[in-house]
């Protein structure tokens, strides 16, 4: 599979593609160079480049010291352009000429896996050769919002530099099929390891373990280390045909962020891992934080009652009328999270807090004659939007579990029912309870209200049908959360009804879905979707730049456990916990919460790497791991 490439006069990459692919994919994206080199004063860069006919490309970019006196590198101050296409057009275009890039940058094991976002091959991928990347940063065009990831920079760690002295970053670029010819092609690149993790959260007293592999050939006469805060930490050594398996496993493990350096003379890199609370524990101190911290309280108030966003820098409430920031919205989950939480546990405090917000829902948010779902408090609807009306319906749905009343079932109803007769049947909604709705009002003496929701649902199922995988565009062009809950509800419909045509639909949608995942051993990345704009909309610092985790990637993973239960695939079992999992890191042990991790190391020159400070929305992933994890019972 040979490569055609288009260079500039600076000997920078304005098009990669494969001879063979049948659409012509540029993988670099339109407008960008690729190897464009940012350099401090004083330090030069310059690309030697072999394009092999064997399908592969190695790039050496030689960095000098020019200065009269030493250099001494600072993070960041280096940076190489790779831009990949991925960003958000018209879906049938992303699936054909745009890529999902998943990033890793762990010093010696770096590698970025492009994979065209309908997963059809050939896809492109980057393995480090030498020299050691240690974070990326993004360079975004804020025009474009949600719907551009940006320009990727992969920022080299160099040693300081004496006058005149030199220094290599090099990498091959070669084309593969999926994630597994991917992994294939890493495990045997030279000098190369392949770490697998068993999941990338842990909760506390659990066994934790992981696979570092190696090349016989390669690796035959090297002894890796492992260290842990310093430790050296001892591992099982086994051989299989070209293949040797380091496993590391501990038992029991304590809380606590875990990075686990690997080492080998010059070669390192490191497996990070944490390990939480139990879930229960977990989610005890969240439902208290939120009844403790964010719920206001003031007579006469709109927002008397109301769940709000807290800032924990500040230590205080926020509310501004600004959509993501109010007093509505996805902030519901925090009391369809108390509801179900009380379902397995009593706590007074917490029981008072859920009624006093309830009777701001009737108030404020929720007309219960229409059926109508507002905006925000005074029953505003400047915005009438479609995705708040599901929420909704599954605070009533888990006040209905809670408490056996009927106004609560019959409130879900009518949100439900609300929602189809504004065309919601052509909107992909998050977290219609499809199955569970249904199956309630059966069981609830409501056998008409159930076939007429039915009947609604079948409807929605034939336009997702219809649409397949050129999915309409909605808050942004294309996403995760535009997918996650199509499959979702094929599966559901299929659960419903038994017509293998929504089993078989589903099944085609999951296979895109699965490819906004990664598998980087990093727990903010492991098993979570690229999303990137999460940040920008709910955060306190309003940064446009990639969020590893946000708490809808767990959408994918409810979706992977629908799927599981149809099919009895433990493969999607498993991929379903990790999915679950990875978001729980937005939830601190002391109950405190983040609604965005921005993962690079810069976004348009502004340092990054941090949790945003305001617990907003973030509440949904904790409410979906208690109810499709493993762990809570």
């Amino acid at each position: 599979m040979e490569f055609i490439v288009k260079e500039n006069e600076n000997h920078q990459l304005e098009s990669i593609v494969n001879k063979n692919d049948k659409y012509k994919m540029n993988w670099v994206a339109t407008g960008k160079k690729w190897g464009e080199m940012f350099l401090p004063d004083g330090i030069t860069g310059r690309i030697e480049r072999t394009v092999s006919t064997k399908g592969k490309i190695t790039e050496k970019y030689i960095f000098v010291n020019n200065r009269d006196r030493e250099y001494f590198h600072k993070k960041g101050e280096i940076g190489i352009a790779v831009p990949f296409p991925d960003n958000y057009t018209a879906a049938e275009i992303c699936m054909r000429e745009r890529c999902h890039a998943h990033i890793r940058c762990g010093e010696s094991q770096s590698y970025i896996a492009g994979i065209r976002m309908g997963g059809e091959k050939p896809n492109l991928g980057l393995v480090l050769k030498e020299g050691k990347i240690e974070g990326y940063s993004i360079i975004r065009n804020e025009k474009e919002l949600s719907n551009d990831r940006g320009t990727i920079i992969l920022n080299p760690k160099i040693n300081n530099l004496k006058p005149e002295e030199r220094t290599v970053i090099q990498w091959d670029l070669f084309w593969y099929d999926d994630q597994r010819d991917f992994e294939e092609k890493l495990l045997h690149q030279e000098g190369q390891l392949l770490i697998q993790l068993e999941h990338g959260i842990y909760f506390e007293g659990e066994n934790l373990s992981f696979h570092i592999k190696a090349d016989k050939d390669i690796w035959h006469e090297k002894e890796i280390e492992v260290t842990l805060a310093g430790e050296k930490i001892s591992t099982k050594k086994t051989e299989n045909g070209n293949c040797i398996d380091y496993k590391i496993k501990m038992d029991s493990v304590s809380q606590g962020e875990k990075e686990f350096f690997i080492k080998r003379g010059e070669y390192s890199t490191s497996a990070v891992i944490l390990v939480l609370p139990r879930v229960e524990k977990l989610a005890e101190k969240r439902c208290r934080f939120i009844v403790e911290k964010q719920q206001y309280f003031c007579s006469g108030s709109l927002l008397d009652g109301a769940f709000l966003t807290y800032d924990n820098e500040d230590k205080r409430l926020v509310y501004e009328k600004e959509y993501d920031h109010n007093g509505g919205r996805e902030r519901v989950g925090m009391g369809a999270l108390l509801a179900l939480w009380l379902q397995k546990n009593k706590d007074m405090k917490v029981e008072k807090a859920l009624q006093k917000y309830t009777e701001y829902i009737y108030r404020e948010l929720y007309d219960e004659n229409t059926g109508i779902v507002y905006n925000d408090a005074g029953r505003d609807n400047t915005w009438n939007r479609l995705y708040n009306y599901p929420w909704l319906a599954i605070f009533f749905m888990e006040r209905y579990r809670l408490y056996n009343e009927v106004a609560d079932l019959k409130n879900m109803y009518k949100i439900m029912k609300s929602y189809y007769a504004q065309d919601g049947a052509s909107f992909y909604a998050i977290g219609i309870p499809m199955l569970e709705s249904v199956n309630l009002l059966k069981s609830g003496g409501m056998e008409r209200e159930a076939e007429e929701l039915l009947r609604y649902y079948e409807t929605h199922g034939k336009m997702l049908i219809k649409n397949g995988l050129c999915y309409p565009p909605h808050e942004v062009k294309y996403e995760q959360s535009i997918v996650a809950p199509a499959v979702n509800y094929l599966f559901q419909l299929y659960e419903l009804t038994g017509k293998i045509l929504y089993l078989e639909e589903g099944k085609k949608q999951l296979a895109v879905l699965v490819l906004f995942n990664g598998h980087q051993p990093d727990f903010h990345m492991y098993e979570n979707a690229v999303r990137h704009w999460d940040g920008y909309w709910f955060g306190k610092y309003k940064n446009l730049g990639d969020t590893f985790p946000h708490y809808w990637s767990s959408l994918s993973g409810v979706a992977f456990r629908e799927y599981e239960k149809i099919t009895g695939e433990r493969s999607y079992g498993v991929k379903a916990e990790n999915s679950l999992r990875g978001v729980l890191s937005m939830i601190n042990g002391d109950g405190s919460a983040s609604c965005a991790y921005v993962y690079p190391f810069m976004v348009n020159k502004v340092r990054c790497q941090y949790a945003d400070p305001w617990a907003n929305d973030q509440d949904w992933a904790l409410y979906y791991y208690l109810k499709e994890g493993k762990n809570y019972d």
